[in-house]
């Protein structure tokens, strides 16, 4: 499995990120949002674009119009990452 760095920027300038490790194929952005935020929080691309999207968390089951918005639109970026060196 390879590592990434996914990072959620917003236009106000707050920064999101973390590093996972996944494989090949799987849904990165996902499992970012879920990671950062939340089991019940997910990613919703903005119509059109397919590098800007917020991410809300679900009240229910299923995501419905009163899901409550957790970033304002964000930037999102998807890089591979180096492993850190060990210290010691």
């Amino acid at each position: 499995m390879a590592l990434y760095i996914v990072a959620f920027t917003e236009q106000g300038g707050s920064r999101y990120q973390c590093r996972l490790r996944a494989a090949a194929g799987a849904d990165h952005i996902t499992l970012a949002v879920q990671t950062i935020w939340g089991a019940h929080c997910y990613g919703s691309w903005v119509p059109g674009s397919d590098t800007d999207g917020r991410v809300y968390e679900r009240l229910g089951e299923a995501p419905t119009a009163e899901d409550i918005p957790r970033t304002s639109v964000a930037t999102v970026q998807l890089m591979p990452a180096q492993r850190r060196p060990r210290s010691g």
